[in-house]
């Protein structure tokens, strides 16, 4: 099996996810169940992947498949409830037009705009796909055990910056991660850059930096804007 197949099915297993989350949403009129679960299809499509590698016999399983994983597999399991701000910047356009099309019967627009979310969604998370594929050399490498350090450090700024915030406490302005507008944000940074580092211990994995630098693009052209022109809009209300 080459990649582009490869590639193809979790991006089809991916549009059934998503598809499906969005028909159960719609069916409870709930765009929340949606907005909640927006990183489940990623959770199942990376152990998908590790199985395909297996029943195709594309390279053995390695340890630094199954910890990427595992990682991966706790960063979705926060998300189903953190990172709510992220989803909602993400998926409000998204959803807006989906009720729209769904309330003038447009099923291939609604199709065409899963699809559309589907695929950014792999290739966000790109480094999965490499990382399951060929999945490098059996060994658990120092680069390896780098890349996790830093996946579990990006997880637990997400979360600190989270405790503050729902605390009602200041960030503290010292350190790397003080400095930064965005600490949950830089977290998650910090925690994809970290997922992209190890996937480069499999072989050919360096084409997946794509994923990071989407991500990146996404944070500061959609996320992070969005988010601020809510807060604003919440602080006028008040006002």
């Amino acid at each position: 099996m080459t990649l582009f197949y490869f590639f193809l099915i979790l991006l089809f297993f991916n549009f059934l996810c998503n598809f499906l989350l969005l028909f159960l949403s719609v069916n409870k009129k709930s765009p929340k169940l949606f907005i909640r679960y927006f990183f489940l299809s990623i959770l199942l499509v990376a152990w998908l992947a590790l199985m395909l590698q297996q029943i195709n016999e594309i390279a053995y399983i390695s340890t630094r498949q199954i910890l990427g994983n595992l990682v991966l597999s706790i960063w979705v399991c926060i998300s189903f409830y953190l990172n709510k701000n992220l989803k909602l910047a993400l998926l409000t356009n998204f959803l807006n037009k989906i009720k729209k099309a769904i309330l003038n019967k447009e099923t291939n627009s609604i199709i065409l705009m899963v699809f559309y979310i589907s695929l950014l969604q792999i290739i966000c998370f790109s480094p999965l796909v490499s990382l399951n594929f060929l999945s490098g050399p059996s060994s658990f490498y120092w680069i390896d055990f780098i890349s996790l350090t830093i996946c579990v450090f990006g997880i637990a700024s997400y979360l600190k910056a989270f405790v503050q915030k729902e605390v009602g406490q200041a960030p503290i302005r010292k350190g790397f991660l003080g400095q930064a507008m965005h600490p949950e944000y830089l977290g998650n940074l910090i925690f994809i850059f970290g997922f992209y580092l190890l996937s480069t211990g499999a072989t050919g994995g360096a084409w997946s930096l794509i994923g990071p630098l989407t991500i990146l693009l996404l944070m500061y052209r959609v996320i992070i804007p969005e988010n601020e022109r809510g807060a604003m809009s919440k602080s006028s209300t008040h006002n």
